[in-house]
């Protein structure tokens, strides 16, 4: 979210609160002194900070059940999400996602929409019209909004929220935070889907308290989501992580990105599609002739040992692997996770990873490494949920739920 930059005070202020309301989430109900221990605050400023998130409503006290004591139960603090809400959109390639979400992350309803537009102008106003028409049409149960958040593919400043650029759409320099935000006047997140979805696994998946991870999202391209020292890695320009892009074979296919064998042209849907077409066309021994070839017909062949399937899955597996031994070499993961419909042959596809991984990074890196599969893939809003949820924690938005509590 774009907003001035506090005082130094202010910014304090500010991370303080985001630190306190963090630990309450994550470890609550937890006592003040709890509080002031994990937090190395002291008493006082924690409860001037407590008494400003209960005054905000934002906070609430609960007993503490300590296994063996038979006193009065201890009080901590949990947060209190009760009437709050807000808004997670995910913009994807053709369709728009949004969804009330409780403050929590928890998904209340969802609806979804085809989008045809793809010049900017109309692809925005698409987008405020759908928002404006989706709150209309629940206006019953509302309650009080907090932030709206949007996740998308393409190049993205979060800072400013502006797209700087987007796969399937005509959109260059899209100022899309402060158009939402001047439509409905709420703080709104502007995210690129991988970090997101990558953010998401780490606050509520299957990267939850690991400080180091790497999520690969394989769809229509490659990407990866990198945590470092439990934060996302975001780049100059709010993007990093470009996978697809790592050359995987020098003479290999072109690439839209203008060079040659990427790593995409070999590991999206598009590109295992293709192959397993071409290698049918050529006559090799396959149960899938005659059959509707999707992604989820050749990975049901690939688990069920079809020799051609099970071939390009693993070929897969390896061009896979090359990059992500990259990723492990650079970042030192603890887990990297795989996100897409390729993890229906996951049984086939993660050996042929791990076997790269291995044998092309450092022993003291991949020796314990994990790749497990993503635990959000069709809850197409959770990375949006994320975005509000760190907002939450770094006292951007907190802090102004504060002030307007």
């Amino acid at each position: 979210m774009y907003v001035a930059q506090p005082g130094h005070i202010d910014h304090i202020k500010r991370n303080n609160a985001g630190s306190v309301y963090k630990l309450i989430d994550q470890y609550g109900p937890i006592s003040r002194i709890e509080l002031s221990k994990k937090s190395q605050l002291a008493p006082a400023s924690i409860t001037k900070i407590t008494r400003e998130l209960f005054d905000g409503h934002l906070i609430k006290e609960a007993e503490i059940q300590e296994s063996g004591n038979r006193g009065r139960p201890a009080i901590g603090l949990v947060p209190d999400n009760d009437g709050w809400q807000f808004l997670g959109i995910r913009l994807g390639r053709g369709y728009l996602t949004i969804a009330l979400h409780e403050q929590g992350g928890d998904i209340l309803f969802e609806e979804r929409q085809d989008i045809e537009e793809l010049a900017q102008h109309d692809v925005l106003q698409k987008l405020l019209d759908e928002i404006e028409s989706f709150f209309a049409r629940h206006a019953k149960q509302l309650d009080r909004i907090t932030a709206i958040a949007v996740s998308l593919p393409g190049l993205v400043n979060s800072d400013k929220g502006m797209v700087l650029q987007m796969p399937h759409y005509d959109v260059k320099d899209l100022p899309l935070g402060p158009a939402i935000h001047e439509a409905t006047g709420l703080p709104v997140f502007i995210g690129n889907d991988t970090r997101s979805w990558a953010l998401a696994e780490q606050l509520f998946g299957n990267a939850k308290d690991v400080a180091n991870s790497i999520l690969i999202s394989i769809h229509h391209g490659v990407g990866a989501g990198i945590i470092l020292d439990n934060k996302v890695l975001q780049g100059r320009i709010g993007n990093i992580g470009e996978l697809g892009h790592i050359q995987i074979q020098p003479d290999g296919l072109p690439c839209y990105c203008g060079n040659k064998g990427c790593l995409e042209t070999v590991a999206s849907l598009q590109a295992v599609s293709q192959q397993v077409k071409s290698r049918l066309a050529l006559g090799e021994a396959s149960s899938l002739y005659g059959k509707e070839l999707t992604i989820e017909t050749i990975c049901e062949a690939a688990v069920q040992g079809d020799p051609l399937a099970f071939q390009v899955i693993t070929e897969l597996g390896f061009h896979l692997g090359r990059a992500i031994a990259i990723m492990v070499n650079l970042f030192n993961p603890e887990k990297v996770l795989i996100g897409g419909e390729f993890n229906q042959a996951k049984s086939v596809l993660y050996p042929a990873i791990l076997e790269c991984v291995k044998s092309q990074s450092l022993p003291v890196y991949n020796q314990d490494l994990r790749i497990e599969e993503t635990s959000f893939y069709t809850q197409a809003t959770m990375p949006a949920a994320a975005l509000v949820k760190q907002a939450m924690y770094d006292g951007h938005l907190l802090v102004k739920l504060i002030e307007e509590g």
